[in-house]
């Protein structure tokens, strides 16, 4: 028990690692070839701290543990839409100012109101996975368009400048980027065998250690992202990064899990799980358009229902 726990807090630490320096080649890599910094802010990077569930969704289908993504996927989005978020309101308040994002909002709603109409009969199948992939994909092709057509403020334009990653040879920033997917491809094996293991010696359900356990290991990128994005005054950024995360999750990566086997969901998982996300990126929703936006007040209230959703969840399971 102690070794696989020590094994599974590794490939946490190592998974880590591997995504922040994937997304640091593909940011360099991007700013090489021109990509502007809007887009490089709002893709590459916000979609890229999801790797992590990405990877982990890909190999839990692939060894017969879907649960364990499902959990993870849920897992990871209320902490996005609570917890994360909220740590960097109270860090810092956050004023939205880039309109795209409270469109991204919207469409952050539709993704999740999808994911819960297909997990509505208890299984998510190949054909709903692949209609779920054509959604994210048609999502990526509009934000990319809407970013380059747009005419955003100054402050929003420095914000992003200001975000730039350096311009490195290609080579290096290559280099970074093999060495990341291998490092996060391994690793993420290594956290789902050792999660698995962990799960049966404590009697707990591959869903329930995913939308725990696994959840705080896999969203550390996303957190310091937002942390480090709110630190620095760049509120566009975090909350870009944080509905970027839910979208992607939410329709990609259990689309990608249920085209590689279909996924099963109990009516628990329904009833604790899915319908809890949808409400909470309603919630989320409803902020963002706030014009007052999200203050240190609001900061804590998100924290603080986390921390009840978890109380609420651990004691039904």
């Amino acid at each position: 028990m102690i070794v696989t726990a020590l094994i599974f807090v590794i490939a946490i630490i190592a998974i880590y690692f591997g995504a922040q320096w994937l997304i640091e080649g593909a940011s360099e890599m991007a700013a090489y070839l021109g990509v502007p910094p809007l887009v490089i802010g709002l893709t590459i990077v916000a979609l890229g701290t999801s790797l992590p569930e990405f990877v982990l969704g890909v190999m839990s289908g692939l060894e017969g543990v879907g649960s364990l993504s499902v959990g993870n996927v849920i897992g990871a989005n209320i902490s996005n839409a609570t917890y994360i978020i909220g740590a960097c309101a109270i860090l810092t308040p956050i004023i939205v100012r880039f309109e795209q994002i409270r469109r991204e909002a919207l469409f952050m709603l539709a993704a999740l109101l999808v994911l819960l109409l297909f997990a509505y009969d208890g299984a998510i199948g190949a054909i709903e996975g692949t209609v779920m992939i054509a959604i994210f994909v048609l999502y990526l092709v509009l934000l990319v368009r809407s970013l380059y057509s747009s005419r955003p403020s100054r402050a929003v334009v420095e914000e992003f400048e200001a975000a730039r990653p350096e311009t490195e040879p290609p080579l290096k920033s290559m280099s970074f980027i093999l060495v990341g997917a291998a490092i996060l491809i391994i690793a993420t094996d290594a956290a789902v065998r050792s999660a698995t293991e962990v799960a049966t010696i404590l009697g707990m359900s591959e869903f329930l250690i995913g939308i725990t356990i696994v959840t705080f290991g896999t969203t550390t990128p996303e957190f310091a992202t937002s942390i480090l994005a709110a630190y620095r005054k760049r509120a566009d950024i975090a909350v870009g990064n944080t509905l970027g995360t839910l979208v992607f999750n939410s329709v990609f990566v259990l689309g990608i899990g249920a085209v590689i086997k279909p996924l099963t969901l109990t009516d628990g998982q329904i009833m604790l799980g899915i319908l809890p996300l949808f409400l909470f990126g309603a919630l989320l929703a409803g902020i963002v358009y706030r014009q007052e936006g999200i203050g240190r007040w609001e900061g804590v209230g998100l924290v603080a229902l986390y921390i009840l959703y978890m109380a609420v969840l651990l004691s039904y399971s």
